[in-house]
């Protein structure tokens, strides 16, 4: 770390001070001082107005200097000598005699270069993340911050890291300029609509899921929130296709949560949940234009007109309403409709219970619980909303009444 008090000529067993020794060991000591001065101003090792002047007084170089700054960042790189060695390759590339400085922070190698134009930077960082993955395998991420200054790159630094971040958004790793990435700062306007798609996936209209699937993405990208919000409404969309296939299927395509959560940008999600919502659109094409028996229609009617009724059972329509053998119900349901008769309860009254809450006409939970058939056990109506949504009932309330506000201001704006 830098310290202030190394100018004193106690810090020195010569008495020499410390320009001095620097001179006297110049080319072993001038390049390990260059990166960690430049590596303290960058992250705020101390006062940067001293570090800085120090840099400059040792260096003979000008705080006012026109200079540009680079982020790399390899995906999957690890071990330091990993980065020693990508940082060796910008250095080769770039050149030592126009490189300032080179060093690695964090996950990431940071250089700065003296302005010579964007193209000519962005031809050699191409070079160098065509050359990182031949030689190592990694995927490189570079983004170049638009002209600055010496006494600006604290400053510079942080603003590259938050574009970093926005890579998330690019078609695939390249070379990015500070001035082409657009960060959100404001109010996020994307209001993403998972029941289209679903609907769409169930079915079986290949050519309109792709159309809202590709258009959930569209819309997202154009409204670019923090990538990690964008992650989220990439998983709740995924979560809500998954939901579409038959209960033998289910556990199988959840798994593929994790590749949603794994991947590095927007363009491998689409592609990712594109591929299975139709995989699942066409598994569900026989069951769109199935012909159900007449015992199982009339079981889906009477389940439809008794959904508030906490009994509601199998066993208690096959008695009482349709006076056949529960158990025969029971292998029909499941053979004609793919899903238990349980489960085909569940969705029904979990989807009923979404309406209500976007709706707004109900206030209280316990209500909700009792209009779906839960009765008075509003706790155990709200395990099951969270199982199945991933979010309580309260929280879908207040997301879906934030919704509703923002469209009646649009409305009267």
């Amino acid at each position: 770390m830098y310290n202030k008090n190394i100018h004193s000529p106690d810090s020195a067993t010569s008495g020499a001070s410390f320009a001095e020794l620097v001179a006297s060991e110049e080319e072993r000591v001038r390049p390990m001082l260059n990166e960690q001065l430049m590596r303290e101003l960058l992250i705020g090792g101390g006062d940067t107005n001293e570090i800085l002047n120090t840099y400059c007084a040792l260096f003979n170089a000008d705080a006012r200097q026109t200079v540009r700054l680079v982020i790399l960042k390899p995906t999957g790189a690890k071990d330091l000598e990993d980065f020693f060695f990508i940082k060796n390759t910008a250095q080769q590339y770039i050149g030592e005699e126009k490189l300032i400085f080179a060093t690695v922070i964090s996950d990431f190698i940071v250089l700065a270069v003296p302005d010579g134009g964007k193209t000519e930077l962005v031809q050699v960082l191409e070079k160098i993340r065509c050359s990182v993955k031949r030689c190592y395998g990694y995927s490189l991420m570079s983004v170049c911050s638009v002209k600055t200054q010496l006494d600006d790159l604290p400053e510079t630094f942080e603003r590259l890291r938050t574009c970093l971040g926005y890579s998330f958004y690019a078609e695939s790793d390249r070379t990015l300029c500070e001035s082409d990435i657009i960060v959100n700062s404001g109010e996020i306007t994307f209001r993403p609509d998972y029941n289209a798609v679903e609907q769409a996936v169930r079915s079986g209209d290949a050519d309109k899921t792709k159309l809202c699937v590709d258009g959930f993405f569209k819309k997202l990208r154009k409204t670019a929130p923090l990538p990690a919000v964008a992650k989220i409404y990439c998983l709740e969309l995924y979560v809500s296709i998954a939901r579409c296939c038959g209960d033998d299927k289910i556990d199988r395509y959840m798994k593929g949560v994790v590749e949603v959560q794994e991947a590095k940008t927007l363009s491998e999600i689409h592609s990712y949940i594109l591929d299975k919502s139709l995989e699942i659109t066409q598994s569900n094409v026989s069951e769109s234009k199935k012909v159900y028996s007449s015992l199982v229609r009339d079981t889906i009617n009477s389940i439809n007109s008794n959904i508030e009724n906490e009994n509601l059972s199998l066993r208690w329509l096959a008695s009482s309403i349709l006076f056949t053998n529960v158990d025969y119900l029971g292998k029909l349901f499941k053979k004609e409709t793919g899903k238990n008769f349980s489960h085909y309860v569940m969705e029904k009254r979990m989807e009923m219970a979404k309406e209500l809450l976007r709706e707004g006409k109900k206030d209280r939970i316990y209500e909700i619980a009792e209009n779906v058939g839960y009765g008075s056990n509003s706790q155990y109506f709200s395990q099951v909303f969270k199982k199945y949504t991933g979010v309580s009932p309260l929280e879908y309330k207040e997301y879906a009444r934030s919704v509703r506000e923002k469209k009646q201001s649009a409305n009267n704006s």
